[in-house]
């Protein structure tokens, strides 16, 4: 009995956290704009009726604006809204799910309301489910003119103009030859972006792809593969792109470097030339899948390879094709950092970073800018303004952290602060103690703090002590800094 209780118990609490944390989380991505827009949208009766649901987001937005890390205090929420009223904690959660499935509404309809040709789609399919077939008409003439007058020519845009075809088979059937040929080249929109799109598939796929662990590649590829090398299709960017890409990935793969190398420079000259004939989302990831390529290289010892990757970069911080809705991944924010750090072009990163922090969702700009920051301050030897910088940064990613962690324990040891330096091993152990999934990181930095304690606590007259330390570290296969390790005792 008292166990059924309990697991109802923290049914609900879970639910609700899930729900609370949920809404906050959310919240906190939005936009100025956004979170007025969201408030008109909930003063529209057609959207909520309820001024509970207004009041409970007038609660929300004011902490948000006020408390850092804000989570909702039910018993100050509760009070907030329906003022004097006895605590109702059901109630509660339930205004809080509400309020969560309204948030989501109001996404789903920003997203559409951008999304000029879905808003059409979805009136063409309105006027032909109601058999306004002369409308339909008129709207599926003004849908075409208006994707045929965007630049865009990405697998999207094939796709589109099938899907208008099919709208078109309602009021529409060929009714001689020359229409039937016209059909027939609509109908080959579907080949163009499927094609294109089993490619882009493709690409990814091969840009995880491991030594160790091989992902298999999808059924149609063979297929897809040779009838772009007959020559169809090759003409267009939306296919030749990601064929060059694929054939640079899989010649990597097999070590046939040339080859590779030789796909890979065509796939780069063809983002140069037609970055403009991909949306904002696509073209951003054919730009991160040439960088992973340039990456795969630079994990095989191929220094030259950073330079690629830079001029990548470079490319698409002018093309503005890294960015997502005006706003720049904190992901890509160290990538750039570290790859102009060793190129030696601190005066441009740091001109970068100054430059693009306001380009950081607001949630994140702060914290991303000391951490990079603070890492161009520490491969200048700067430990102390290193420190500074990263003592402030509350890390919500494990692996950012334990870099920090990194940084802050090779600078207290090149510092010489030995006692700060042995209480920083022991909570870092412990951190990595308390994480799951790390990987091999969980081994590479648990070897990096033992082999640390025992440099700091070497005999360093004690030469066997000393070659026998050394020979360990050298054997050892997961280990994070090694040649660091190697530099403090040689």
């Amino acid at each position: 009995m008292i166990i059924s209780i309990l697991s109802a118990y923290l049914s609900i609490f879970f639910h609700y956290f899930m729900r609370n944390s949920t809404l906050i989380f959310t919240y906190k991505r939005l936009s100025k704009q956004e979170i007025g827009a969201f408030r008109k949208f909930l003063g529209s009766p057609y959207f909520n009726k309820r001024t509970d649901i207004i009041l409970l987001n007038s609660y929300v937005e004011s902490k948000m604006a006020t408390v850092q890390d804000f989570k909702i205090d039910r018993v100050e929420a509760y009070k907030y809204v329906y003022d004097s009223a006895p605590f109702d904690d059901k109630k509660l959660r339930h205004s809080i799910s509400v309020l969560l499935q309204l948030l989501k509404k109001f996404l789903v309809l920003r997203e559409l309301e951008a999304d000029t040709f879905q808003s059409q789609k979805y009136l063409c399919e309105a006027y032909r489910s109601k058999g306004l077939n002369g409308l339909l008409e008129k709207e599926l003439k003004k849908t075409h003119s208006l994707i045929d007058s965007s630049i865009t020519r990405d697998s999207n845009f094939y796709l589109q103009k099938y899907q208008l075809w099919t709208e078109s088979l309602e009021i529409n059937t060929p009714k001689n030859r020359a229409q039937a040929k016209q059909f027939s080249a609509d109908v080959d929109q579907l080949s163009i972006a499927y094609v294109s799109n089993i490619l882009h598939l493709s690409c990814n796929i091969q840009s995880l792809q491991t030594m160790s662990k091989k992902v298999d590649e999808l059924n149609l590829l063979p297929e897809v593969l040779a009838t772009v090398e007959k020559g169809e299709y090759q003409n267009i960017p939306a296919v030749s792109i990601y064929y060059h890409c694929y054939r640079a990935f899989e010649f990597l793969e097999k070590n046939i470097n040339e080859k590779s190398e030789l796909h890979f420079h065509a796939y780069k000259g063809l983002i140069i030339a037609h970055w403009r004939l991909f949306s904002n989302r696509e073209i951003k990831d054919i730009y991160l899948l040439a960088i992973n390529y340039c990456i795969k290289r630079l994990n095989s010892g191929e220094r030259n390879f950073i330079q690629e990757a830079f001029e990548l970069f470079q490319s698409g911080l002018e093309n503005e094709c890294l960015l997502e809705n005006g706003m720049l991944s904190n992901f890509t924010y160290k990538n750039i950092t570290r790859l102009g750090i060793a190129l030696g072009e601190k005066e441009w990163v740091e001109n970068f970073l100054s430059d693009y922090k306001m380009k950081l969702h607001p949630a994140d700009r702060d914290d991303a800018w000391r951490y990079n920051q603070a890492f161009v301050h520490f491969e200048s030897e700067q430990y102390e303004a290193a420190m500074k910088l990263l003592i402030l940064v509350d890390f919500k990613d494990v692996l950012n952290n334990l870099d920090a962690r990194r940084m802050l324990l090779k600078s207290y040891f090149e510092l010489g602060e030995y006692d700060a330096l042995d209480s920083l091993l022991d909570s870092f152990t412990r951190y990595i103690q308390r994480q799951k999934d790390l990987g091999y990181h969980k081994e590479n930095y648990l070897n990096l703090i033992k082999f640390t304690k025992r440099i700091i606590h070497l005999d360093w007259k004690n030469k066997i002590a000393k070659t026998s330390l050394v020979k360990e570290i050298e054997k050892t296969i997961q280990l994070a800094e090694r040649q660091w390790l190697l530099d403090k005792i040689i």
